[in-house]
């Protein structure tokens, strides 16, 4: 398992990029997945030149960081045809910085779209159809997570589309902040991690408040959150500060053996604080490894069709 900085923590601080890359090394981190607006860049083509790549793959050794993945998202599930060819393009694009940084694993999320979610997945998976043996031929692994505000923001949703194409190049990304919106609000962690077992490859790590709990967030017009029109989370590096129960979080993970893999990824991702996020980081990575690292699993078999049978 590597245990990961994520670098979205510092936007808009007017660090550096040498200036990051050397904080995060500097907060004892091993890892880090870049993301930013620029670089990698999402939503849009990625725009950056081969000198430019070569840059930030130089930058990061010098500070004596790994990429443990990169980040990203395109609009893969646009109902648009051509907005959705032209993500599966820009995919294409995006595994050449891959290779050109010697990166195989990327993270990214489902994208939007509620108001049509069986339409959305058919693009998706579309766009899977075709993405998905370049990367079986190019050994690259694409960690895909649930978004409040995705197509479709329930865990099991989400995962079913990972479980149907079985593949070593698709792994599922479970991001912590997220687990409110993942069952409506239970936070029935363990049956959602383990729904999972078997792709689970990935997990954020921040905290978060109950989204339905009332007074949690405070929304104007007030209506617009009652209705679910609009979707509140938090990503806060402070962990037990929001309503996760991480002592939950630890023991599920340990029971499914996701500390002892080699190619798991734990990242702290968090967002809001970023005069906080090294001091927060230190602390979670201690946490992390104090709970993670070196410590004994017990491992369930998983039952044959667990997927199928689990919900």
């Amino acid at each position: 398992m590597k245990i990961a900085f994520d670098g979205s923590a510092f936007w808009e601080t007017g660090m550096t990029y040498e200036e990051q890359y050397d904080t995060v090394a500097r907060a004892g981190y091993e890892y880090i997945n870049p993301y930013n607006a620029d670089f990698p860049g999402f939503w849009k083509r990625p725009k950056a030149t081969k000198e430019e790549v070569l840059w930030h793959k130089k930058a990061i050794a010098d500070a004596g960081l790994k990429i443990a993945s990169l980040t990203t998202g395109f609009h893969w599930q646009d109902p648009d045809e051509f907005v959705r060819q032209y993500a599966v393009d820009c995919w294409k694009k995006m595994f050449e910085i891959g290779e050109l940084m010697d990166v195989r694993v990327f993270n990214t999320e489902l994208g939007p779209g509620r108001q049509n979610p069986e339409l959305c997945e058919a693009k998706l998976m579309r766009s899977l159809d075709e993405l998905v043996p370049i990367m079986e031929q190019r050994g690259i692994r694409l960690d895909i997570q649930a978004h409040p505000d995705d197509f479709y923001e329930r865990n099991n949703d989400a995962y079913d589309i990972i479980r149907y194409y079985d593949s070593s190049s698709l792994g599922y990304l479970y991001s912590i902040p997220h687990t409110f919106h993942y069952d409506g609000g239970e936070g029935n962690i363990e049956r959602n991690l383990k729904y999972t077992r078997k792709h689970l490859k990935h997990v954020l790590f921040a905290d978060t408040y109950n989204y339905t709990k009332l007074f949690r967030y405070n929304i104007n017009p007030a209506p617009m959150y009652a209705d679910g029109t609009v979707r509140c989370h938090a990503h806060i590096g402070h962990l037990g500060e929001g309503d996760v129960d991480f002592g939950r979080i630890f023991k599920t993970l340990r029971e499914m053996g996701f500390n002892e893999q080699d190619d798991t990824i734990a990242t702290f991702n968090p967002l809001g604080f970023p005069e906080r996020a090294i001091s927060d980081g230190i602390r979670t990575r201690e946490i992390m490894e104090k709970n993670l690292v070196g410590v004994p699993s017990i491992t369930e078999p998983m039952p044959e069709g667990y997927g199928m049978y689990a919900r």
